[in-house]
Formats: structure tokens, sequence, C-alpha cells
């Protein structure tokens, strides 16, 4: 009997409402690994633990997968109340109730087709495509197997380290400066791997879109960092109809017509072991249902990105992504999956989340006066960086009850003379102040303008019912917000949320109003273990003969909660080297 194993939601469609019938029916696939006993409260709460190992931990991704077995109901197969669990969990000491992605499959044995390869990379993004083409160039028989109809990508710009103008002390300081953006938690070497390689691999995407007609804009600048300059460059294609993906499409062609074997509309399902040796990739074909086993000699590549298209595991990985509106569905974890089945493992939380939201036209990192979603101030508006401000507003989703995400939008107001400002912050937080997107400027036309404060409170007003965004704005809050606070920019003192004395200035008519806020989850950027070859772990730290991970199905690479955006275009140009560096790599074994 064939065995669906597609990595999906599995939650019932009761689920989002409070049952008032328990249930008694639990109907588990078989289980990744068992935890021991578990006690529940009446609330759900994790009050014993028994019987778990270390190593049955690091199985389940690290201490937050132990305590998400309470705090989480994903799975099909959960049981309906806290008492259910608990009495499960005791009598069985096994996984069930867990999410449905941690219970693996029985392993799928019968093919409609088997295929012969060297190399079976999963997933045509930019990592995949990567792969593919270093593979094919290092004489490799390669296939590469993608869940949907066509090649895709995401984003518009990818970073390189200019190797020619930076010393080696700026590289390591350029490691460092990462590291110190990811909360100290990101992987040296598997950055490092980014640092001296990038260069290389950007260049030959950069010239291989050119060959299809999709020219690259170059964005060039530098960073210091502890006393060390670092230089960077980056391909853009914001100006280009269809941004990154244009590049990525013709790149595919080129593949193709070279000899790579594109399987389409195959979800990646399973991965096939022989012993304890990955050796090729089980898809699934979407038209037919039938399973394709593709084999790989010398191994296979997870190039599949992240699980952002997954409420179950954003649920189970990172919970704080709740409410925000999730970009990119066909991103489903299935790769991650497939991989984890097979022995990989999962980086411990927390899991880097990137959050945009903004359109860039008004991207404006400085920190003059936020007003939430009620006209009232909610912040020291020091930290005025994109990438972070979704922790200032997560509880205004709770407000909308998770149901509408452009409840985390804010305004910021802006004096007409906000220029006076930008170079003296500058100098104060180089890291933090921003007035452009690589080479694109803000444009103050874009903005809500006004002549007095009342006219601008209705603007806005006007402007969020337009969107619309989720938001109990009114005309009085809003004056009043600012008036409050321009007696504190007199007063010189920051009494109700401590903005530093340099950053208080007063916001008097006429002034503007910029529409911000930070809604959108486009990927979560740490998947498999891995090692400096790109080689996943298993629960040991071993590596996994014939098993492969880059870009963002790999990790971690950054590590923090949040992605740094100091270094423009850094995910993509990530996972472009990556996946260039781990193809050679792979092709050579």
């Amino acid at each position: 009997m064939r065995v669906s194993s597609r990595c999906r939601m599995m939650r019932s469609a009761s689920s989002s409402t409070r049952r008032t019938e328990p249930s008694t029916q639990t109907t588990c696939r078989r289980a990744v690994g068992a935890i021991g006993t578990i006690t529940v409260s009446r609330k759900g709460i994790i009050m014993q633990r028994t019987n778990v190992t270390r190593r049955d931990l690091i199985k389940l991704g690290g201490l937050a997968a132990a305590s998400a077995i309470s705090a989480t109901a994903l799975a099909s197969c959960a049981p309906s109340t806290p008492e259910e669990a608990a009495k499960a969990a005791s009598a069985t000491g096994s996984l069930e109730g867990m999410p449905s992605f941690l219970q693996a499959p029985e392993p799928i044995t019968e093919f409609a087709e088997t295929r012969e390869y060297d190399v079976v990379v999963v997933g045509a993004g930019e990592s995949g495509l990567s792969a593919v083409h270093a593979a094919l160039e290092a004489g490799a028989k390669v296939a590469c197997m993608q869940n949907i109809s066509t090649v895709q990508t995401a984003g518009n710009m990818a970073a390189a380290l200019d190797l020619d103008k930076t010393s080696e002390a700026g590289l390591k300081a350029c490691l460092s400066f990462i590291n110190y953006k990811s909360d100290w938690r990101s992987n040296p070497d598997l950055v490092e791997v980014w640092a001296r390689n990038s260069q290389e691999a950007l260049a030959w995407w950069e010239a291989e879109a050119a060959k299809g007609g999709v020219e690259s804009k170059p964005y060039d600048y530098s960073i210091a960092y502890n006393g060390y300059e670092f230089f960077l460059h980056a391909n853009t294609y914001f100006h280009v109809d269809g941004a990154h993906q244009a590049a990525a499409k013709v790149i595919g062609e080129a593949l193709a017509a070279a000899g790579a074997d594109f399987i389409f509309n195959t979800p990646c399902v399973q991965l096939h072991k022989e012993d304890s040796r990955v050796t090729g990739a089980i898809g699934r074909n979407a038209d037919t249902d039938e399973y394709i086993l593709a084999k790989a000699s010398k191994g296979v590549i997870l190039a599949t990105g992240d699980y952002v298209g997954n409420r179950e595991m954003l649920d189970f990985w990172a919970p704080d992504t709740k409410g925000l509106h999730q970009a990119i569905e066909f991103r489903d974890g299935s790769g991650l999956c497939a991989g984890m089945w097979a022995g990989a493992q999962m980086t411990a939380p927390c899991h880097t989340k990137m959050v945009h939201g903004e359109a860039a036209p008004v991207r404006f990192e400085m920190p003059f006066l936020f007003l939430d979603r009620h006209g009232e101030r909610f912040m020291d508006e020091g930290c005025c960086r994109m990438g972070y401000l979704n922790e200032f507003t997560k509880g205004y989703l709770a407000e909308a009850g998770f149901e509408d995400s452009t409840a985390a939008k804010f305004f910021s107001i802006v004096p007409a003379n906000w220029q006076d400002y930008y170079e003296q912050w500058d100098a104060l937080a180089p890291y933090d102040i921003s007035t452009n997107n690589a080479y694109r400027t803000v444009d103050p036309e874009s903005w809500i303008k006004a002549d007095t404060l009342e006219e601008l409170a209705q603007a806005m007003i006007d402007y969020a019912d337009e969107q619309p965004w989720s938001h109990e704005l009114t005309v009085e809050a809003v004056v009043a917000s600012i008036e409050r606070y321009n007696e504190l920019v007199a007063a010189g003192s920051d009494d109700d949320f401590g903005k530093r004395p340099e950053y208080l200035v007063p916001i008097e008519a006429p002034c503007y109003a910029v529409p911000r806020g930070a809604n959108n989850i486009d990927a979560m950027l740490d998947g498999l273990e891995v090692d400096g070859n790109y080689q996943c772990l298993d629960a040991d730290r071993m590596p996994i003969e014939g098993l492969f991970a880059v870009g963002n199905a790999s990790g971690p690479f950054f590590g923090g909660a949040n992605y740094p955006m100091d270094i423009e275009g850094l995910s993509i140009g990530r996972a472009i080297t990556t996946g260039f560096v781990t193809g050679r790599y792979v092709a050579g074994l």
C-alpha cells in the first residue's frame, strides 16, 4: 500500500476552536523516537519528564521541542485535551501527540521509475541551481527534483565579499560582525564558506543570468568593524521585471540545456537509504501520484529552502511567528522532513526569522517618533531597523486575534527637516541608521504630508483605511501622542521610554507620516545541522553518508532570533554560495 508522506499540516478542521467533546482517536504513524514519560498539568504545562536523554532531546530539535509537546496540539493524531495527552504519553512512552513532521512514515519501496545519477539536488531555487551548475561543471550526471512546475526564487539581491579589496583581517572582522549581529549564535565555519567563496559564486550567477538577457545592477559598499574594513558586492535585480526570479529562470533553462535533468512537479517525500547511507531521493509525481526514485551514487543535496509555508512547523520551532503573514507557501518544509526522517537533525531553536513587510520606497530607518495602531507611542525608537521591529509589535497581532498581520503596522512621524539629522545619527549608530535599500533611496513624495497635526492624523487614518490596515487610530490620539512627545523633547528627558537625548527632536507641522511595519515572514533561515562541508549531521553530530543540505535548508548560519539586514542580500548570497561550493564538493567524491 502506498504511504503518503508529504510533510504537511495535519491539523483537523476543528483544531482552531475549543472542543467540548473529548476525542478518543489517535491514529499516528510510527514515531521518530521516544521521550519517556510526560506529566502534563490541566493547563497543558509539562510538569515532569522522565527517561529523557540528551540524545532524545537532540533528536527532537533541542529543549524547545520537548517543551512544545504540551504547548501545541498540532498533529492530526494529537489528543484533544491535556489530560488525554498525559494519559497517552504515560501509557506508551512514545511520541504520540507530537507534530506530524516528527513522525516518520513507513519507507517507500515500490517505484514506478528508477533513474541513476551521480548527484541529485532537491530544490530548484538559488542554492539548488548553483549546486546543479557546480556539479555539472565538475563532470557529474545531475538531476534536480522540484516540488512545483518551475524554478523558483525570491528576493532582489545577493551579497558577496569582495576578496580583491578585503584583507584577511577584514575577512575575519566580517565573520565577527555577522556573529555579533546574530546574537553570537552563528557557526563561524559556515559563514567563512560564504566569505571565501561568494565572490566566485556570485560572479558566475551574474554572468550566467546576463547571458540570458537578465543584467544585474551591481551595488558596492563597505562596513567597518573592530577597526577593520570589509568590502561587499551585491548583484541586484530591483530594476528587472520579476527581479531575482527572472535571473533564476534563464539560469535554469541554461542548466537544462547543459544536461541537467529537471524533474518538476515532483515533491521529494522521502530519502532512499541503503544501510546507513543516503542513496537517492524519492519523489511523488503530482500529476500521476506515482513514486520516482532518483538514485545518487555520490550524494543527495537538499536545497529545498525553509519551512515558512508550513504553519505546523512554525508553531513548533518558531511560535513567535504566530499572526505573521506566510509569504511563500510552496516552501513547506518537506525536504527538511525527509532529511529528519533519514536521521538528520534540525538546528536547535531559536530559528532565525526574516520578517519584512514594508515596501522598499518607504523603508526609512531613523529614530523619529513611532505611533502604533492606536496612535500611541510604544517603544524607544533607537531600535529602528526593519528586521528587528517585529519584536516590538507582536502584541498587536494578539489584539487582532492573530487573524490580521497588518495589526503590526505603524507610522514614523517625521519632521520636514529630517535630513538635517541623518549624518549626525549615522555617526552615533552606523549599524542602525539607514535611508536606502541598496542603490535605492527613500522618496518623501511617497510619504504622507500635512500642514497641521490634525490634518496629518486624518491622513494617516485615511491611508490605513485604504490599505486596509487593522487599526484603531483617532485624530485625538495621534495629536495627543505627538504633543506629549514634544513635551519630552522640550524637557530633554524621555521619561516614557528612555530614548537617548541625541534622538529627541521636535515634531512640528508641516511634517510627514511614513507607513511602516514588518508583518510578512519571508523565510526561516535555519535548517538541518551541517558540518563545514555542508554534510548533514546525525544525533551524535557525525556526518550522514550521502546527505548534504545548503541554503536555508542548512544551519546555523545566523542563529539569532532575527535576520540581520546590515549586509544586504546576505541570505541569497549565502544560498548561491553554499550550493555552488557543495555541488562541486559532492561531484568530486
